[in-house]
């Protein structure tokens, strides 16, 4: 029962990488606190960024590991968290085109630093340029070891991230987006949805602000021609008054939500 408990509550924070890419990588300035930001960033709602044949491919993530968990009700067990590590991956591209490496305080590279400490933040990187045989979805499947003092290993699998691979051999930077639409509901407690309309495929950039100006999350989305959807999860922001934007070249669209939870 206490394995199980656990496996629920370490769900968010279970993350790292390995592999023999060369590129270094740097974790995420925004995230310090391995209290209140513990997990992976980004998280499985904003995914990894897409990939398009002939170009080169990067997507940093940034691994917050807490200090200590615990096993839940009824009786809230504490345990200190001493590492986790990654022991396998699979659904990168078959042509290994595109690979994976790791970055923790003692340096860079595969396996060892493909380990991360109970109260730290380290980050990965995917690089690579995608070729012609890696078109389509590749979800990715992450197996991971999380050792705590006191119960020992708890293993577990992560789901949820995917890398899309394109056709297109070059990123249109303008998609000529038209409307930006409010999300809905809003003010909105769980998912709250936005709309767009693009005439062209290409890569915007959205961003969401709080009331003085720090970006809070931001990452690019493939942008198809017609309608598009953005999700929101409240359970990403604290309550209180943001403003998103959709930006591609020079142009940008700005819309105010709130988050009241």
């Amino acid at each position: 029962m206490i394995k199980k408990i656990l496996l629920l509550a370490l769900f968010v924070p279970l993350f790292n990488y390995s592999s023999f890419g060369q590129a270094a990588c740097t974790p995420d300035g925004q995230y310090t606190n391995t209290s209140t930001q513990r997990g992976i960033h980004p998280d499985t709602i904003v995914n990894f960024a897409p990939a398009y044949v002939g170009n080169p491919y990067s997507q940093t993530i940034t691994v917050v590991i807490p200090q200590d968990t615990n096993s839940g009700p009824p009786f809230y067990i504490p345990f200190n968290w001493d590492s986790t590590v990654l022991t396998g991956v699979t659904g990168l591209p078959a042509s290994l085109s595109l690979t994976y490496a790791c970055w923790n305080a003692n340096g860079f590279g595969n396996p060892t630093h493909c380990s991360w400490k109970g109260n730290s933040i380290g980050c990965a990187i995917i690089t690579g340029t995608p070729v012609t045989a890696d078109i389509g979805t590749h979800n990715l499947v992450f197996s991971i070891d999380n050792w705590l003092n006191g119960p020992g290993n708890q293993p577990a699998t992560v789901l949820g991230y995917k890398i899309i691979v394109s056709p297109n051999t070059s990123v249109n930077e303008n998609p000529k987006i038209q409307i930006l639409l409010q999300n809905n509901p809003n003010p909105f407690d769980g998912i709250s949805e936005i709309q767009f309309a693009a005439e062209d495929n290409g890569v915007a950039k959205f961003k969401v602000y709080n009331l003085i100006g720090t970006v809070v999350q931001q990452y690019d989305i493939a942008v198809k021609k017609g309608i598009n959807n953005i999700e929101l999860n409240s359970k990403d922001f604290d309550s209180g008054i943001y403003f998103y934007s959709l930006s591609h070249g020079s142009n940008a669209f700005t819309r105010k939500m709130i988050v009241n939870k």
